[in-house]
């Protein structure tokens, strides 16, 4: 399949190109798939407290707690065919991860605006699908909106020209 949209989020494939089930999305234009209007990361870090009675508690730095992605935007076509609410339900009530090809899990992402979160899911990392939150904008038929939300799993890699590449 080609690459068409401006953003996307597929499954079950290492490679967005050759990926069947794939939903693309278009800023500032919105297509069959749908458009997306607004973007969130978010890394926490873990930080330990050790107490100590009468003095400031002790913190520790253990690393990186998570990453998570979320995705607000809309959908032009809600009730047609292969609707893109039919892909997101499908996604949410089927494994997030595959045994043994994408264990970490199955859900690759591409930001063109943005492509400091892209990656393409494998045996050490991948996305999974938090939860999806569908909203009906008032009396506005035909117009569905969304929050997509994404956590990422696995390793993060090492550094390579200065960033940090998934």
């Amino acid at each position: 399949m080609a690459i068409n949209g401006d953003s996307a989020i597929w499954r079950d494939n290492v490679s967005e190109t050759y990926a069947t089930d794939k939903l693309e999305f278009n800023e500032g234009v919105i297509n069959t798939d749908g458009n997306i209007m607004n973007s969130s990361f978010v890394i926490t870090n873990g930080i330990a407290r050790n107490e100590r009675p009468g003095a400031i508690d002790k913190l520790q730095d253990t690393g990186v707690n998570g990453v998570t992605l979320t995705l607000t935007g809309t959908i032009s076509d809600p009730e047609g065919d292969d609707s893109t609410p039919h892909t997101l339900k499908t996604w949410m009530l089927e494994p997030k991860t595959v045994d043994g090809t994408f264990p970490k899990g199955r859900f690759g992402l591409r930001l063109n605006d943005f492509r400091a979160f892209n990656m393409s899911p494998s045996t050490t990392k991948g996305y999974m699908i938090e939860s999806v939150d569908f909203r009906r904008d008032g009396e506005t038929k035909g117009k569905l909106s969304f929050v997509l939300v994404l956590r990422f799993n696995g390793e993060i890699g090492a550094k390579s020209g200065g960033e940090y590449n998934w």
